[in-house]
């Protein structure tokens, strides 16, 4: 309520309390009056600020001379006990003012803690979900702005030294002098309030609030409260408390930044410096087979035998196919990190996927007895056929590496709830315990089988699960391993029964007429 409605109010209310005590005089005694008028005062105590309070007081005095103390009518005193009287009334209300002075100043600084502390919750309860800098300021502008009823927008110390005209459009608007952008650029610099309603730069047309925690400098925010008013100073106070709380977590989420910023390069690095490693050596060894047996030939070309000759160019074929997965195997995980592995669904029958890679494989799984077993009643499933054909690759290539000539391998499928479920089981050493996770990053190599004459067998790129969970992860299903009871691995992997619409099957001719 504005101050002269409050006068005005301060007025009617001791007008409402001496109208029925001037009507009833000549049967109230003095000091009944006196105890109503008193209550006038302190009813306007309770509701307004100390000058309305001050003015009921000096009402009731007058009001109680002029009407009820003879002579009736004129503020003449005749008999001198009414002084006395005139001063206690004064002091008592003087007294009930100041108490319902400050009764109603604790209740308002209570209401206005209260206040800021809900607005305070509610802003660290959205920046508790936040992740990135842009998103704190986001909220901070989005509460403060709330708080004013009016218009807020934030500037880091990046966009204070650029060109206004990259500013988005509600900062140009609130921004819009030169003095609004020196008041900014002071408080960023000192680190205190300016602008309107403070006594620093007090003819700017905003609030500018500095975002800044112990030492570091993070930006401002400015404020233009609605209705063309000034904040008051518990809008600045809470201004401010919302201010701090957005730079700690403007500040938190920047140091989480650098620090996945910085995890990320590590881990690029790590992931470097195994990629050279393993390019260094699973390169080399069929390199120099190939060296070796291209050097034989041409040497002794005309002195080795046709089984001499056929053994050397038989291996030179196995090391370049050797090489040629290690590429694709490289290649496609390029394209699983980035995101490039494009999936083409088809309706396909899994016996005629499983088929091609036994043919594909039979020479590395001639040692190692497959065994199929897809029921009749498999439904075609939605993959890219090429795909998925490389990830049963990866499966049976990885048992028959790391496990014993003899071990058996088994592929099993069967339907789940809107899905097919595929296993690649063998029985061999299994997957180390805890080390289910780890089978599938990149890298990542399981203790190498022996061979024959005792000596390690050669291992993988430790990119082969990794591909496979990728292709099967970019068709919409998920891969994991168990250890089997007994002994053994069980690579699992599903595939949704979700795709393209299954064609139609073509229609019949219809009979010629005779």
């Amino acid at each position: 309520m504005s101050t002269r409605r409050a006068y005005l109010g301060t007025v009617a209310i001791m007008a409402a309390v001496t109208a029925p005590c001037l009507l009833w005089r000549s049967r109230l005694a003095t000091v009944d009056v006196a105890m109503v008028l008193l209550l006038g005062v302190v009813m306007v105590s309770a509701r307004w600020a100390r000058g309305p309070a001050l003015l009921a007081s000096l009402i009731s005095i007058a009001a109680f001379d002029f009407l009820f103390v003879p002579p009736y009518y004129t503020f003449d005193v005749h008999d001198g006990a009414y002084l006395l009287t005139f001063a206690v009334m004064l002091a008592v209300a003087l007294t009930m003012t100041r108490l319902t002075g400050q009764i109603l100043e604790h209740a308002a600084e209570a209401e206005e803690r209260a206040r800021r502390a809900a607005a305070v919750a509610a802003l660290n309860g959205e920046l508790m979900e936040t992740e990135r800098p842009g998103e704190v300021l986001a909220a901070l502008e989005r509460h403060v702005a709330a708080l004013v009823g009016g218009e807020a927008c934030t500037l880091t110390p990046k966009q204070l030294d650029a060109d206004p005209a990259d500013w988005a459009p509600t900062t140009r608007e609130l921004l819009a002098s030169a003095p609004e952008r020196v008041v900014a650029r002071r408080a960023h610099e000192d680190g205190r309030t300016a602008g309107l309603g403070t006594p620093r730069c007090a003819d700017a047309d905003v609030l500018v609030v500095p975002l800044a925690t112990s030492g570091r400098h993070l930006g401002v925010v400015a404020v233009r409260p609605g209705d063309d008013r000034a904040p008051t100073r518990a809008e600045i106070a809470t201004i401010e408390a919302l201010a701090d709380q957005a730079a700690l977590a403007h500040e938190r989420t920047v140091l989480a930044e650098q620090g996945s910023q910085a995890r990320a390069e590590a881990e690029a690095e790590r992931l470097r410096s195994s990629l050279l490693s393993s390019l260094s050596h699973d390169f080399r060894t069929p390199l120099a087979t190939i060296e070796g047996a291209a050097s034989g030939l041409l040497e002794e070309d005309g002195a080795l035998p046709p089984d001499g000759r056929r053994e050397l160019a038989a291996g030179i074929l196995e090391e370049s196919r050797r090489m040629t997965r290690l590429v694709a195997n490289l290649l496609n995980m390029v394209r699983v990190e980035t995101g490039a592995l494009a999936v083409q669904k088809s309706w396909q029958p899994l016996e005629e996927v499983v088929g091609v890679v036994l043919l594909r494989l039979e020479e590395q799984l001639a040692r190692h007895p497959v065994e199929v077993d897809l029921p009749p009643n498999l439904p075609l499933v939605p993959v890219d056929e090429l795909l998925v054909e490389q990830v049963f690759i990866n499966l049976l290539e990885n048992a028959a590496r790391y496990t014993p000539p003899g071990t058996a391998v088994t592929v099993r499928a069967w339907e789940t709830d809107a899905a097919v479920c595929v296993e690649v089981a063998d029985g061999g050493p299994g997957v180390p315990v805890d080390a289910e996770e780890l089978v599938f990053r990149k890298f990542y190599r399981g203790a190498k089988p022996k061979s024959d004459d005792g000596n390690e067998a050669a291992g993988g790129t430790g990119l082969g699960l990794t591909i496979a969970q990728g292709i099967v992860t970019a068709h919409g299903g998920r891969m994991w391993v168990e250890r089997r009871v007994g002994g053994g691995a069980a690579f699992r992997f599903t595939l949704p029964l979700s795709g393209p619409a299954v064609p139609a099957p073509p229609a019949e001719p219809a009979p010629r007429p005779s």
